[in-house]
């Protein structure tokens, strides 16, 4: 049986884990489910099967792959790392991508929080937070390009996530950060990635829910 990913129909938090297994070229079954209209958004397409589906903690996105049953994107990142190749190789290696993990996953959180009222205090949040938060993995990726040098690990593919969703928002934002800019760049030639791209399976737009201020719109 080929493995089953299960979220939202959107890029949201499972774009990263849609990008490796496009690098690995792991054939699995997306199972999209649809938010309701306003106003009510609901979300009970996911709900009436959640329960029956033999997660510890039942939420979007979920990955099963045989007896694995994960839900939480960091730890479908973590396991599809190690399994495919993605991880580190050495304790500094690990170290370096715990590190670039959790710098991803908290401004994720901040993004998505923004964006979901993207009122006028939000944008200015936004401007004040994002380009301090940019400066610093521009000095981390130095020449990279990616986390680990020219070595691809999982925390890449979450890092070219929310980076892309940071330049549909305001490509202004990482116009000056070369490290970024190559970045995304060498991520989007490897030819994997670059076929899954081009491929009906991907779509730009939309990064958040339609209950979004920002970004909710195909």
């Amino acid at each position: 049986m080929v493995p089953i990913l299960g979220y939202w129909d959107l890029r949201g938090f499972v774009d990263p884990i849609r990008m490796l297994l496009a690098q690995a070229g792991v054939d699995y079954e997306f199972k999209a489910y649809k938010i309701g209209p306003a106003p009510e958004y609901s979300k009970d397409e996911f709900r009436s099967v959640k329960d029956g589906l033999g997660l510890d903690f039942p939420n979007c996105p979920y990955y099963i792959d045989d007896d694995v049953k994960l839900s939480q994107t960091v730890a479908i990142l973590r396991y599809l790392g190690r399994k495919h190749g993605f991880n580190g190789a050495s304790d500094s290696e690990i170290t370096r991508c715990d590190l670039a993990e959790q710098a991803t996953a908290e401004l994720k959180l901040f993004l998505f929080s923004a964006w979901r009222t993207h009122d006028d205090e939000a944008k200015k949040q936004i401007a004040e937070v994002v380009p301090a938060k940019l400066a610093q993995y521009e000095k981390f990726l130095g020449s990279g390009p990616f986390v680990l040098g020219e070595k691809l690990s999982y925390p890449d593919f979450f890092n070219y996530s929310i980076f892309d969703y940071i330049r549909l928002y305001d490509a202004s934002l990482i116009e000056n950060h070369t490290a970024i800019k190559n970045f995304l760049a060498k991520f989007e030639a490897l030819p994997n990635i670059d076929t899954y791209i081009k491929s009906d399976k991907f779509s730009r737009m939309p990064v958040t829910g339609p209950m979004y201020g920002w970004g909710g719109s195909a």
